[in-house]
């Protein structure tokens, strides 16, 4: 199953580089030998699509893009589902060259967070974070460090003055981007009656109050992420169960198979994240006849040969969703 088959490519990742040493190249060295294994013109949907032309896109098989995206037009919007990550994925990576915070991190440095919670948040992530985006800790002690991880920063959140009230505060209160055109995305999708599953290892309230600030609350829309539970007075006094980590974004975290086998008709798929464990995220689809992988290298540039192993279509730090919104256009019509 193509489901299989990108969940062995996450695995493969992990186990080869735990017994492997790292090789440090190059950015410029290993830009330009990948591109030069993926500038093989085309001649079919990707000529037509301008947006795929640039040196930020790398398509390591641009016949097995051709293929799949030439099945996927054919198929429509009835046959079509969308699966995305939230953070940096749908959201902006960066602007005007400065990193943009996460979900979390909206939360942990706020207001609402004493000074003191904020040293100690700041000491977990120093640990944890480069744990997390390691490409040489085996995936068996990557995952118990992650859970460790978000309950550390969750207790935080849950012995600091957090609200339904505050929540809605953070994200009004900050400079929250979405990508470039993440706005025509989401509103194609709508207006076609195409599902969008976001798949967040993130804070799903803070997601849901993303959406709704940017004027992107739809029903075609559903989020799976960690989601604070309320008391009646509105305070924060638990998370959702299970917690979604970087590792277990599959199946394994959704509460049944309703949301899946809902959408059992659709098994087309495009899929979009910035992490080569967002890969796992369509492990849930029950019958998949087609599948493209569109991975954002927001930053980690030596990974670059890694990305075009696993997904599809790799876009070098590029802030907008032109390339995805190109591909909807082929696939739902003008009239999308």
């Amino acid at each position: 199953m193509w489901t299989r088959q990108l969940y062995r490519k996450v695995l493969h990742c992990h186990l080869t580089r735990s017994t492997q040493p790292h090789r440090h190249v190059s950015r410029w060295v290993k830009l330009s030998a990948v591109r030069a294994a993926s500038t093989t013109h085309s001649t079919g949907v990707l000529a037509s699509l301008q947006v795929t032309q640039g040196d930020h896109v790398h398509i390591r098989d641009v016949g097995h893009v051709e293929q799949v995206l030439g099945n996927i037009a054919a198929g429509g919007r009835e046959k079509l589902q969308v699966i995305s990550d939230f953070d940096h994925t749908l959201s902006r990576s960066t602007h005007n060259g400065v990193r943009l915070p996460m979900t979390h991190d909206l939360v942990k440095d706020s207001r609402f967070i004493s000074e003191l919670n904020q040293k100690k948040t700041s000491e977990i992530w120093r640990y944890y974070y480069p744990r997390e985006v390691s490409t040489t800790l085996p995936l068996h002690e990557k995952i118990p460090l992650m859970v460790e991880f978000w309950n550390k920063i969750h207790n935080i959140f849950l012995a600091s003055d957090l609200s339904r009230q505050a929540v809605r505060a953070i994200v009004r209160e900050n400079d929250t981007r979405l990508r470039d055109a993440c706005d025509t995305f989401m509103s194609v999708l709508h207006k076609n009656d195409v599902p969008l599953l976001v798949f967040s290892a993130g804070l799903g309230d803070v997601i849901h109050e993303m959406f709704e600030k940017h004027g992107l609350t739809f029903p075609n829309c559903h989020v799976v992420s960690n989601f604070m539970t309320f008391d009646d007075a509105g305070k924060v006094v638990g998370f959702s169960d299970p917690l979604i980590h970087i590792c277990n974004k599959n199946r394994s975290v959704l509460p049944d198979d309703t949301y899946f086998l809902k959408e059992k008709e659709r098994t087309n798929v495009i899929l979009l994240g910035d992490s080569l464990n967002d890969l796992q995220m369509a492990d849930g689809v029950p019958q998949m006849d087609q599948i493209l992988t569109i991975g954002y290298l927001n930053r980690h540039l030596e990974r670059l040969q890694d990305f075009t192993e696993a997904f599809d279509i790799v876009l070098v730090q590029d802030e907008t969703m032109d390339v995805a919104n190109a591909i909807l256009e082929k696939i739902v019509g003008s009239d999308g």
